[in-house]
């Protein structure tokens, strides 16, 4: 597949099904439209694969029927979820999980059962790198064409047909990208916070790319804290595993244990209530101006090698960090995005011809995420777009938007002119990433929330006014941070309407969780008048209908 002859002057590119993102979300919704027939092109920032966060996860996968069951699986999520979650994709979920598990390992993945998840046997500190591994060696044999050094900044629907601007850092260019439907899978916003542990360029443009075609957001206030990142100065940002932060002693600097401090129950306080044990650690460092530590030294054989990830693990903290002979200081830091595109259980949205898969999506896990379920979610539901994308090729009556499609690229690009040159998008992005952490991150209050949303605005209205710059590398800085610093402000206006606290969406001014209130989920569109809001409380099937 090449690009075609240029028409209106932009490098052009049909294809049946244009898939964004290369995440195992991404792959698997290729691998399942070409399954069915399609003709498939994967767009991806970086390498096709690689700067993903499922490369940087521990690899592990929820809902093997191995030592688990679907029904304490849905029990588990929904616990986790705080009653929010949309039963009809949990029950999708834990019903379809066992079969994509068993289906990787069929595909050669290295990896083994226990516990009720597959532990994907990668590298330390890139275990996820085996998933793709797997997907991508799939996709190949498919013949699945891969693209990247794309950052895709504009998605329209006209006349049936799907159209995708997306900037070429390779090739300093503009392209676009003629598809009869598409799979949003761009991944989370984790990147947007000061302390996180995603690729650098998870910035959350999925969210606004959605937005922007007409898809419906929700649940954009729930970002998952994880209490067990390193804060070590000068060594890299990693994340400990759960199953370790439980093992261990987790204490301040005058030696008082936080689990007993906080009333949390020992055994299992970050792997079931990982957004409690976050906030205790918040509260320490930001609160009482304490350092927060976990010392190791009394974890035996046993329990390092309870699971795969923490055997693994061990020579790297053993040898890098010294943990055999002093304890670590830890601080909570953001790992993941709960709210995202409003999806069916198909993985369509409400535009007709958009799917979307992965975190990118919201719903499933409601106000707070189950270990595991993240990277089940994105085979479950990568495998159901793509099946999705690739029926509506089939059915759909045939495309004619693409002209209209053409002059309001062309339009676009024509407004896009040299801008402030006196701000540069890093700097920009480190105050983006500043305000949310101190104002909008583990802890919020209503004071908090408007000093992060007068800051986004400001931030965001600089952004629109940035040059591009001379370079590919410039262009793409800029893209990314007009979309990330309108992500942001999605972030905090729904935590400032939130007026409770549930899952990982804590405000200490409103600590109590309001069933009464606040048992749903508010939802965000575009109207020709602006952003129309709304609250949905959750029903008793909780279903999605478009």
């Amino acid at each position: 597949m090449q690009l075609q002859v240029k028409k209106m002057g932009l490098d052009h590119l049909n294809v049946d099904v244009l898939v964004v993102g290369s995440g195992a979300a991404g792959l698997r919704g290729a691998i399942a439209a070409s399954e069915e027939g399609a003709k498939v092109c994967v767009l991806s920032k970086g390498p096709p694969g690689l700067g993903t966060s499922t490369v940087l996860s521990y690899g592990i996968l929820a809902g093997a029927q191995e030592g688990g069951s679907s029904e304490s699986h849905r029990k588990r999520t929904i616990q986790a979820g705080r009653g929010i979650n949309q039963q009809e994709l949990v029950d999708v979920l834990v019903e379809e999980a066992p079969m994509r598990l068993q289906e990787l390992l069929r595909w050669g993945i290295h990896a083994v059962a226990l516990q009720g998840c597959l532990f994907a046997e990668g590298r330390p500190l890139v275990w996820g790198e085996e998933i793709v591994r797997c997907l991508m060696i799939r996709a190949r044999t498919l013949g699945i064409q891969f693209l990247g050094g794309l950052t895709v900044c504009r998605i329209l629907v006209r006349g049936g047909m799907v159209g995708s601007l997306a900037y070429s850092s390779v090739g300093n260019r503009w392209i676009v990208f003629c598809s009869r439907s598409l799979v949003l899978a761009a991944g989370g916003a984790g990147a947007l916070y000061l302390r996180h542990d995603n690729p650098g360029q998870m910035l959350g443009e999925g969210y606004i790319l959605a937005l922007d075609a007409g898809a419906v957001l929700q649940d954009m206030e729930f970002v998952q804290f994880h209490p067990g990142g390193l804060a070590e100065p000068g060594l890299p940002r990693i994340l400990i595993p759960s199953s370790l932060m439980d093992r261990g002693l987790v204490v301040n600097s005058r030696g008082q244990e936080i689990l007993a401090k906080y009333g949390l129950r020992g055994g299992s306080a970050s792997k079931q209530a990982r957004d409690f044990l976050s906030q205790a650690l918040y509260q320490e460092i930001q609160k009482e101006n304490e350092e927060v530590w976990l010392d190791l030294r009394s974890v035996t054989e046993d329990e390092w090698t309870e699971d795969p990830v923490s055997a693994s693990i061990r020579d790297v903290l053993w040898k890098r960090y010294g943990v055999r002979d002093r304890p670590l200081r830890v601080s909570p830091i953001t790992h993941h995005v709960m709210g995202g595109v409003r999806i069916d259980p198909d993985g369509a949205t409400s535009v007709p011809g958009l799917f979307a898969a992965g975190e990118v999506t919201g719903g499933l896990h409601g106000a707070n995420r189950m270990r595991g379920n993240a990277l089940t979610e994105t085979l479950v539901f990568g495998a159901r777009a793509g099946n999705s994308a690739a029926r509506w090729v089939k059915n759909g009556l045939q495309a004619i938007g693409e002209k209209e499609m053409l002059e309001e690229f062309q339009a676009f690009l024509s407004s896009v002119r040299p801008g402030d040159k006196s701000r540069s998008p890093a700097d920009l992005k480190r105050r983006l990433r500043k305000t949310l952490w101190e104002n909008a991150g583990v802890v919020r209050t209503r004071q908090g929330l408007e000093r992060a949303l007068a800051d986004t605005e400001g931030i965001s209205e600089e952004a629109r006014h940035l040059s591009f710059g001379d370079g590919a590398g410039a262009i793409h800085q800029t893209l990314m941070l007009q979309l990330a610093a309108r992500t942001a402000l999605l972030i905090v206006k729904t935590a400032l309407k939130r007026e409770e606290s549930r899952g990982a969406h804590f405000r200490e001014d409103f600590p109590a969780q309001d069933d009464e209130r606040w048992r749903g989920h508010l939802l965000i569109s575009l109207h020709r008048e602006g952003e129309r809001w709304s609250f949905e409380p959750v029903s008793k099937k909780n279903s999605v209908k478009f």
